[in-house]
């Protein structure tokens, strides 16, 4: 009679199970919703996880042929990712109300100092900050918002200026235009008044309807004093948007406020509109300084391969970009360990400051010195949010699985290239959207010449927003995006320069 499996091999088996399930239909792996938001339906989680979800994430085999990779681990990487986002939580704790690592503020340099360190402890050669003087920096240093009406005040804590707000008071009548369309305005006067605006997330706030639907720019049109803008996500989450086509003073606003507004609104009737009013301290700074930091890890030839990740990102920035910098420092750890024999190319890794101020002077730097400066350049790839975990917008809840999210890519090179780069996703398991991005890659916009150029980037639901924590990081979607990478760069380093460029039969579509 054969064994009877033991109980606790049963009991792994099953999560096991579990887990293949929930990456397969999105099961919720996190017990507690976001938010139950006013006017919600839909089912809310009910139970408990069977397993916690940072001890749940889905890892993709390593195949045999692969095992050279298995050094670059993605617990590891996680462990990276918590220290970079702590650097944000002490800038939050020291007061900062604009809180993250903030271009030419103190979690800035403190980010730089961190990744040249990893690079020094890695072993990586020629280590160099490269400064630069910022142009002059909006920065906000302070604001609260409420509005009021039939004798009730609400604190509309969620609210976060854009760089269009200015210091001082304002003290407005609210208007709620729902999706702002053309129909949604007609029969309002909003000339004078603060605009209230609901934008439905596509996944989240970058996309959301109000951005590419012209809500924004209509509410300028008809004189508005001031826009808030809500993405329906559940909760109150608070949300950067620092760029908008919009000229009025203008805000972001989580849910949870937007239906406080609209509901003073909606119970004013035909008597006095409810007002909102928003007190904002913002300066413009001079003398603010950034930099780029540099490693470079020698290889067989004065060919190189350049990859960049910024370092800057609004409130934790888990995805946006810690994400990014521990692949950047995963590749240093791999590659120092290698012989420089099986380095065909020198590699050389860059944080840029970023992108998120008004200056992204390190990535100009590099394009407008690609020649010049830094050789020849046969590949450049940019680690930009390398793993996001899936999430679910299910009623008034958002709900996490257990596996990692698909990416938007870019490609500009050969079709030898693309083999390359899919044959490496495919390996790891990083999912990616079917069609390519067009261009150079996302998050490094600008021009690289004829380089072959690779990128890869994850905006999800909580880009952006203070929701996009530590937590939301699959320590095994970072491990897999960071060993296509260092696939990539293997195997193109087996192919002359010039056949890796975009014209050498080039692919792309």
């Amino acid at each position: 009679m054969p064994a009877r499996p033991r109980r606790s091999t049963v009991l792994v088996l099953m999560c096991f199970a579990f887990g293949a399930l929930a990456a397969l239909t999105g099961l919720p792996q996190t017990a507690r919703p976001v938010s139950q938001s006013p006017g919600g339906g839909g089912r809310a989680p009910t139970g408990t996880p069977l397993v916690p979800l940072e001890e749940s994430w889905l890892r993709w085999p390593l195949p045999a042929s692969e095992q050279a990779y298995a050094t670059i681990d993605g617990q590891r990487l996680k462990g990276y990712v918590r220290e970079v986002t702590a650097i944000s939580r002490r800038s939050r704790d020291r007061g900062e109300q604009w809180w993250g690592r903030i271009q030419g503020m103190p979690a800035d340099a403190e980010t730089q100092q961190w990744l040249a360190d990893k690079f020094r402890r890695a072993g990586v050669q020629d280590i160099r900050v490269q400064p630069f003087d910022l142009p002059p920096q909006w920065h906000p240093l302070s604001w609260s918002a409420s509005a009021s009406g039939g004798g009730a005040t609400v604190r509309l804590a969620s609210v976060m200026p854009w760089t269009t707000a200015v210091s001082g008071t304002l003290d407005l009548e609210a208007v709620y235009v729902g999706l702002g369309t053309e129909a949604d305005f007609m029969p309002r006067d909003v000339k004078g008044k603060a605009v209230f605006i609901f934008s439905t997330p596509e996944p989240g706030l970058w996309t959301s309807s109000a951005i590419h639907d012209g809500a924004l720019q209509r509410a300028d049109q008809r004189g508005a004093a001031a826009v808030f803008l809500a993405v329906g996500l559940p909760g109150n989450l608070k949300m950067h948007a620092f760029r908008g086509a919009v000229k009025a003073p203008a805000y972001s606003i989580g849910f949870d406020d937007l239906v406080s507004v609209r509901q003073l609104i909606e119970r004013a009737g035909s008597g006095p509109a409810p007002r909102v009013t928003v007190t904002l301290d913002a300066r413009t700074i001079p003398g603010l300084k950034t930099a780029n930091v540099w490693g470079v890890i020698p290889g067989m030839s004065d060919e190189k391969v350049i990859v960049s990740a910024h370092r800057d990102g609004y409130f934790e920035g888990a995805a946006d970009n810690a994400s990014g910098l521990a692949t950047i420092v995963g590749l240093a750890e791999y590659y120092t360990k290698l012989p420089i024999a099986q380095r065909p190319r020198t590699i050389m890794l860059v944080g840029t400051p970023g992108h998120h101020g008004t200056s992204d002077l390190g990535l100009k730097w590099i394009q407008e010195h690609r020649d010049r400066e830094l050789g020849k350049v046969a590949l450049y790839m940019n680690g930009e949010h390398t793993a996001a975990g899936q999430t679910y917008l299910r009623g008034p809840v958002i709900r996490k699985a257990n596996a990692a999210n698909a990416f938007w890519w870019s490609l500009e090179g050969s079709a030898k290239l693309e083999a390359i780069v899919l044959g490496a996703f495919r390996t790891f398991g990083v999912a990616t959207y079917a069609e390519p991005e067009t261009g150079s890659p996302p998050g490094a916009t600008g021009d690289y010449g004829d380089i072959a150029t690779v990128g890869l980037v994850d905006a999800g639901m909580f880009y952006h927003t203070e929701g996009e924590t530590e937590d939301t990081i699959p320590p095994f979607g970072l491990e897999a995006s960071t060993r296509a990478f260092a696939k990539i760069i293997d195997e193109s380093g087996k192919i002359e320069m010039k056949a890796l460029k975009k014209d050498s039969g080039s692919a792309h579509r």
